[in-house]
């Protein structure tokens, strides 16, 4: 369910980050489109040149082949998201103005690393470790002679008998006995065996809980870089918005060439769709937190507290000694 969960959001996130794209690209292809209208005109008239024709030809291709590069991703993620969801392959009804209207939450201080603790990972190799400490102690209980201690009418047995009269030791009952008594270094194989076991058990829930704080500290360093990069792509947009105007402006005053304006051009369109992949980074990277930490932060107060008191908290599983 946890999977299930993160998979949907990432995928519904992606999905919004797409069509985001698509409307640039969009937008950017009617920019396009005008431009080569107008060097058309101008190049019929005699008043433009084949050079510039063809580079605005040239920029219109490449932005309707994006385009629709884009659409085929957007139907790739729909057809993911329902499949996810248990439905037919389709299409997904989405509000795009999300990304306007819900900023990523902010991530409370003092998180305890008791939440990973629910991770299914975690857990698993919990489960590991207690059941390899489990078989150290079977392991040793075949030291223990098994012997019939009563006969028939609840009367004592000749082994126990044997054993308490001081005539032999209940490690030389082998003739007696129903069950492994000593069998030369059998037993002592067994139980190294389990030994052995158990540490390779406890090493790799160790390693599983490395892996667990990684993940943590990979969506903790990615979202504060993200909202870094954010700020900087947006003052990167602005100054790429300001240099189109200007170029045009420019242009129709006389002052320059429409290729300022066609350079301008190319150097917003990449701007605009890195800080659209920025914005649903910033999404993302929240539900990869809600992931690693075994689902989110949202707990009761009981829980919370649970979490946070370290005689409350679950304890990572330990072993008696070898």
């Amino acid at each position: 369910m946890l999977t299930l969960a993160s998979d949907v959001s990432q995928a519904y996130f992606e999905l919004l980050g797409l069509r985001l794209q698509r409307d640039i690209a969009r937008e950017t292809t009617q920019s396009y489109t005008a431009t080569l209208k107008l060097f058309s005109d101008r190049l019929r008239e005699g008043l433009g040149n084949a050079l510039q024709t063809s580079r605005a030809t040239a920029d219109l291709a490449n932005s309707a082949a994006s385009l629709q590069d884009l659409e085929r991703l957007i139907a790739l993620k729909e057809n993911q998201i329902s499949v996810l969801m248990g439905k037919n392959p389709g299409t997904i009804e989405t509000k795009i103005k999300l990304l306007e209207e819900t900023v990523p939450p902010t991530v409370p201080a003092g998180l305890p690393s008791a939440l990973m603790e629910r991770r299914p990972d975690i857990l698993a190799a919990a489960e590991r470790v207690r059941y390899a400490n489990a078989q150290i102690g079977v392991a040793k209980s075949a030291y223990f002679p098994r012997i019939g201690l009563t006969t028939f009418f609840g009367k004592l047995s000749t082994p126990l008998a044997d054993l308490t009269s001081g005539n032999t030791n209940a490690w030389s009952l082998g003739a007696n006995a129903s069950g492994p008594i000593f069998r030369g270094g059998a037993l002592r194989a067994q139980r190294r065996q389990a030994v052995a076991s158990w540490e390779e058990a406890k090493a790799q829930y160790m390693q599983t809980a490395l892996g667990a704080f990684r993940d943590v500290a990979d969506a903790l360093v990615s979202r504060e870089k993200y909202d870094s990069v954010r700020e900087e792509l947006i003052r990167g947009v602005q100054a790429s918005e300001e240099a189109v105007r200007l170029a045009r402006t420019r242009y129709l005053e006389g002052l320059s060439s429409y290729n300022e304006v066609l350079e301008a051009q190319q150097r917003l369109y990449p701007t605009q769709l890195a800080l659209a992949q920025t914005e649903i980074n910033r999404r993302l990277v929240v539900v990869q937190l809600y992931k690693a930490l075994g689902g989110g932060w949202n707990l009761t107060d009981a829980q919370w507290m649970a979490a946070n008191t370290p005689a409350g908290a679950q304890k990572a599983p330990t072993a008696r000694k070898p």
